[in-house]
């Protein structure tokens, strides 16, 4: 288990049991709450909150909103993950600090809730921070459709004012951050994973170059994965053991 904090790279490390150690972090086999209480305070660019979604009562409960306010940074952010019907008690708590809602749907993988009751084909992505001057990233890294081309927007009208149609032309840093996506769940096996498309897409838009990142339900690994590939920091806990002997395949393959 992790037991005390060290200086490692100028960064934050945990010392204790761990996957091999990386360039720019690891990830821990530690209690989220035991590992997030080590963090000094406002250290944290980006915290991934993708608990098992039933926990979310007692998470909240036990003060995890609390905690990970205090490790962000004041421009830092937080997204948080659930699905229907836990997705209430999550939005009922931060409200006073959320900013936007995305929704990643699906046409795999329905989650079943009851026999009157449709399938659930779509997870909630909340962002959430201190403040509306928090980073953002509004290129997401993602190359546009073939049929995407430079055009001129149509002209508008509103109520007999008149507004001229703007030049449009694909950005070299990819399409602009939208608060819906569709991308069918990954077959990953024992391991439940995020989309490695998605999690892209949050590590950059919302956590800058050279910014840490705290994933404290790591699973499957896959946000740490992310930000060592795109230059981030990071700093992980999982402390299933199942799950820790698999995700050192999973998260370190080459």
């Amino acid at each position: 288990m992790a037991t005390c904090i060290r200086e490692t790279k100028g960064f934050p490390m945990i010392e204790g049991e761990l996957f091999p150690e990386k360039q720019l972090g690891q990830v821990f086999k530690c209690d989220a709450f035991d590992g997030i209480r080590k963090i000094d305070s406002k250290t944290i660019d980006l915290c991934i909150l993708d608990p098992n979604y039933q926990d979310w009562d007692t998470l909240i409960n036990k003060g995890i909103i609390e905690l990970v306010m205090d490790k962000v940074k004041d421009d830092g952010n937080i997204l948080a993950f659930s699905r229907q019907p836990f997705d209430y008690q999550v939005s009922t708590k931060i409200r006073p600090f959320h900013r936007r809602t995305f929704i990643w749907s699906f046409t795999n993988g329905g989650a079943w809730v009851s026999k009157r009751l449709p399938l659930v084909s779509f997870q909630t992505i909340f962002w959430f921070s201190k403040s509306k001057n928090s980073f953002i990233d509004v290129r997401t890294g993602l190359s546009y459709a073939n049929k995407t081309k430079a055009t001129k927007r149509k002209s508008k009208i509103f109520g007999g004012w008149k507004s001229e149609g703007k030049n449009f032309s694909p950005s070299g840093e990819g399409t602009w951050l939208r608060d819906h996506y569709h991308f069918n769940k990954p077959n990953t096996g024992e391991v439940p994973s995020k989309l490695y498309e998605l999690s892209k897409i949050f590590v950059k838009c919302f956590c800058p170059e050279g910014g840490t990142l705290l994933d404290p339900f790591a699973g499957s690994g896959i946000f740490c994965k992310t930000a060592q590939e795109i230059g981030r920091k990071f700093i992980g806990f999982e402390r299933d053991e199942k799950f820790f002997v698999k995700n050192e395949v999973i998260l370190w393959q080459p």
